[in-house]
Formats: C-alpha cells, structure tokens, sequence
C-alpha cells in the first residue's frame, strides 16, 4: 500500500525511557526527553541500523519505535 506520508520512526532508551537526539552544536547522539527532538527515520532499515551501532559501542541497543501519521 503507498501513501503519500513516509514512515517515520525514532529510538528510544529502554533504561531511561527518552529518546536519542543529535545535538545541534557538537554533533553527538544524546538522550531526549521529548519526541521534538528525537532523531527521526525514514526507513525502518536505517533506523535498525543505527540502533545495532549505537548497541555495540553504548552497550544498550535502544528500541525502534515507529510513529503515527
């Protein structure tokens, strides 16, 4: 089925229950406390991958949460 919204999916921290964020000013992944400053996917695939690379070098793989339209 296509629709003319893309999917949009974010990470979230199962040990804090926020969101990862990409800081504006030095660029570092860094936990959110919101979802309008969470990190946004468009592919599920993108998203997995970035949570697996996060996991091996945080040592906490977080969750891939997909987002209403």
């Amino acid at each position: 089925m296509l629709t003319k919204y893309a999917e949009r999916y974010v990470l979230r921290t199962s040990s804090a229950g926020g969101y990862l964020g990409v800081n504006a000013v030095d660029q570092h992944i860094e936990q959110q406390p919101s979802l309008d400053k969470a990190w946004i996917f468009h592919t599920h695939d993108g998203a997995v991958t970035h949570a697996r690379w996060i996991g091996e070098v945080h040592g906490e793989t977080p969750d891939v949460v997909k987002l209403d339209q």
